[in-house]
């Protein structure tokens, strides 16, 4: 496919390139948790419900107690992952508040687009136990969520707002930090094994084996998943004759812990995933022989050492992917056989930091690392071929973030970033956050934060590059309140938005070839506000439920030089409400009902009948699942989920499917 087409379907459609949980913890064990950083933690699944103590790691990279930050973090526990097991990862990010996965409840293997309080996909990092990953061959460079399998995640931390002072580009929404899966067995040897079956020909299974002998921990764990699918593209006609859609993958994971010394603790990690796809060919297009074989392989090293209170953590990391889409002739008598194409879109990416948590006094605490990342890509289509030395930058920084803590119940984080990219030059970015915490139950908050995006491979190298481009540089504002009464049994949150994004790369039409270019232009604002509840009216009963708000609008200038705004969230809906009841009458058995609505938004795509870009609106719609688990052994559970009960048909993306009435039940063994 030709560049022009990649962009098309970035912007318009099915894009072919397409628990932790610690409730006490005395503060010498701060310390022995600190040298973990994200990747030693191992996970408690007791409860999902949080409390203003609870442990998380994303905030500022070193364990840390909610009450301390005053940032807005989300944490989805292991016990909330486990009642999960028959979805995907992008199923499960997609009731959060403030999170919107386009694509999460269409066939298997269609790109999943992130938007998180309204913003671009690319303005939110993916981080893997607190690295960042990429794919430097997209357009935007965003990370592919079809990579991981939820059986192997420990726990999922959200952590919205701007965090590029902590995390670099990209952070300009927030980030999703995934931490993956370490030991599953407290013994030399441990097995796990699940298999579950279901709608659509699909069949996930997996089996793993794990343990912990003195100076050694280790986790190595195999996923499958397949299906014969549905036909990603939608019969408007309904006599078409749209073939199904099918989906294979194979996930293999390992993380080794050792403790190489009385002070130093060294983790080993790798991923490798490989699936295959059927994809279609447009919007209410079918195409019998278009397929995505997409490649990633993650291997990292961290070293952690001890020093006094102190801890120094070093992360090197390599993040490898290899997309290849086909599009074969085999039948000229079929539709949409007559466009053979092909494309292999190759990329890599290292990520080297060094940072340490310096404990200046009880109530103060100095972060400050260095960090390197290298990007490259190869692309060849159809069409030609980018790479070779064109497709490659780095970019380096130096960041550090002032933390007082319990200060009275007064907590204030103050940080900065100086980051120096081989291409655009140079950004700094900087974040205050300070909080005030009440009795131990209340706490306020607010964030006052900048970011940047630089921009991608792409952007700069490609046809349409732009090797004078500037980075996205936007300011987010946040405040709030949070409320969590003294046994834990209601949690409330509410928190408004502001953030303000210039200079926004846009792709401009020109008169001469290529016909188009990257540029700098727009300005983007967008604003909202969240509602968060956990309500555990007893031991039996359980309650969350979420509700969001945002809208926005970019700022253009016209040809005739003025400005002109308009409402551009496409395919994100101003208002969603989630919400999930769970019932447990007894030790083993425990059920859940639970209800997503998603407003009216709308949608473009490109109609090749016209030859033109249209606008549609899609209709709002709701999902009601109910999921059932009885533990017959301690070391067997079964379980029955069942999805969109009332078999809605509804639309995240014009001219695709999204899943019907469907149900995965199986079985979950740990020995």
């Amino acid at each position: 496919m030709a560049p022009a087409g990649n962009l098309y379907f970035y912007l318009f459609g099915f894009r072919k390139q397409s628990q932790l949980k610690i409730s006490t913890m005395r503060k010498e064990m701060m310390f022995v948790s600190a040298i973990l950083i994200s990747s030693q933690l191992t996970a408690q699944s007791d409860s999902t419900y949080k409390s203003l103590d609870e442990i998380v790691l994303t905030a500022n990279k070193y364990p840390q107690k909610q009450s301390t930050t005053g940032k807005v973090l989300t944490v989805i526990s292991r016990q909330t992952l486990e009642q999960n097991y028959a979805r995907t990862l992008t199923q499960v990010l997609n009731e959060q508040a403030g999170l919107v996965i386009n694509g999460s409840q269409n066939a298997l293997g269609t790109n999943q687009t992130v938007f998180m309080r309204g913003a671009t996909t690319a303005n939110t990092l993916i981080l893997v136990d607190g690295v960042p990953a990429n794919d430097p061959s997209g357009i935007s460079s965003e990370f592919d969520l079809n990579h991981f399998s939820i059986d192997q995640i420990e726990r999922v931390e959200i952590l919205k707002g701007a965090q590029s002072v902590l995390y670099g580009s990209d952070a300009v929404a927030g980030v999703i930090n995934i931490i993956t899966r370490k030991q599953n067995a407290n013994k030399p040897i441990g097995f796990n094994l699940n298999a579950a079956a279901g709608t659509y020909g699909t069949f996930k299974g997996g089996a793993g084996i794990s343990g912990k002998s003195d100076a050694i921990s280790y986790n190595l764990q195999y996923s499958r998943l397949q299906s014969d699918g549905f036909s990603a593209a939608y019969d408007d006609k309904g006599n078409q004759n749209f073939d199904n859609d099918g989906f294979h993958q194979d996930v293999v994971g390992l993380n080794v812990t050792a403790q190489a010394s009385k002070n130093w603790k060294l983790r080993l990690f790798g991923q490798y995933s490989n699936y295959f796809a059927d994809i279609d060919d447009g919007p209410l297009k079918d195409d019998k022989n278009n397929t995505i074989n997409n490649k990633n392989l993650q291997l990292g090293i961290s070293s952690a050492y001890q020093f006094n209170k102190n801890v120094l953590n070093v992360n090197l990391n390599l993040n490898n992917t290899d997309r290849n889409l086909k599009d074969e002739v085999n039948n000229p008598i079929l539709p949409g056989d007559f466009d053979p194409s092909f494309g292999d879109y190759k990329g890599k990416t290292f990520f080297a930091e060094a940072f340490t948590n310096l404990y200046l006094h009880e109530h103060v605490n100095l972060l400050a690392g260095v960090d390197f990342r290298g990007q490259r890509a190869d692309i060849e289509t159809t069409y030609g071929k980018l790479g070779d030395d064109s497709l490659n930058s780095n970019q380096a920084s130096a960041y550090a973030s002032l933390l007082i803590q319990s200060l009275k119940g007064l907590n204030i984080e103050l940080g900065g970033r100086f980051t120096n990219h081989s291409e655009f030059g140079s950004a700094f970015t900087y974040s205050f956050n300070p909080s005030y915490l009440i009795n131990q139950q209340v706490k306020v908050f607010a964030n006052i934060s900048s970011g940047f995006r630089s921009p991608s491979l792409y952007h700069i190298a490609s046809e349409y590059g732009n090797k004078n481009l500037e980075p996205e540089k936007s300011m987010s504002y946040e405040a709030g309140i949070q409320f969590v009464n003294n046994d834990n049994t209601l949690n409330l949150r509410a928190t408004v938005f502001s953030r303000h994004v210039k200079d926004v790369i846009i792709f401009k039409s020109i008169n001469v070839p290529p016909y188009g270019q990257y540029g700098n232009a727009d300005k983007q604002d967008d604003k909202g506000f969240e509602l968060e509840a956990r309500i555990r009216p007893s031991d039996k009963w359980n309650i969350t439920a979420n509700y969001a708000f945002v809208d926005g609008e970019i700022t253009t200038k016209t040809v005739a030089g003025k400005d002109t705004s308009y409402n551009n969230l496409l395919r994100r809906p101003k208002n969603t409400f989630n919400t999930t009841i769970g019932f447990q009458p007894t030790k083993k058995l425990f059920a859940s009902i639970g209800l997503r609505w998603v407003d009216k938004r709308d949608d473009q795509y490109y109609n090749s009948a016209t030859f033109k870009t249209e606008k549609k609106e899609l209709s709002s719609y709701y999902n009601l699942d109910a999921y059932a688990s009885y533990q017959l052994k301690p070391f067997i559970k079964l379980f029955a989920d069942f999805r969109n009960i009332t078999n809605q048909q509804y639309f995240d993306l014009y001219g695709y499917n999204t899943r019907k009435f469907n149900f995965m039940a199986g079985i979950n063994m740990i020995f």
